[in-house]
């Protein structure tokens, strides 16, 4: 699943628009995170990067976890255990352009449950949600205008 910026996905009854994408560069990987806005609320969403894969990650912004960064090795949140699963410094290209470093802590829980941890240079960012099997999310492609008829 590729997402662009304007495309509309429609998740849970509420249609959300592209407003942003993300490009985690690690040593070993990269991963996009699109931001997405809709019914005056905002989520992020790590697509699956191949046809084989069939679920997304759709997280939301929750409030700062009384932690420190770096973070432990499990973290106890709503009632689940979060264990870390990927940890690292990324270089994070931002919509504008610019290249900001970021590091970046993922843990899961049972019920393909995930917490993500960011420490940016200016804050902390934290976010919380789920996998989802991809055929919950509608894709709909932005259109393309053709200004020259």
């Amino acid at each position: 699943m590729k997402l662009r910026l304007g495309d509309k996905i429609g998740y849970q009854g509420i249609d959300y628009q592209v407003e942003g994408i993300l490009a985690y560069v690690f040593a070993e990987r990269t991963s996009y995170l699109a931001r997405l806005v809709g019914g005056g609320q905002v989520r992020f969403a790590e697509p699956a990067t191949n046809d084989a894969q069939d679920r997304a990650l759709v997280l939301a912004e929750i409030e700062g976890i009384d932690i420190t960064t770096p973070p432990p090795a499990t973290i106890y949140h709503h009632g689940e255990s979060y264990l870390l699963r990927l940890s690292g410094t990324a270089k994070v290209t931002v919509a504008d352009g610019a290249v900001q470093t970021c590091t970046l802590w993922r843990y899961r829980a049972a019920g393909d449950l995930f917490l993500q941890i960011e420490q940016w240079s200016d804050r902390v960012r934290m976010l919380a949600g789920a996998s989802v099997h991809v055929d919950m999310l509608e894709v709909r492609p932005a259109t393309l205008r053709n200004d020259t008829a």
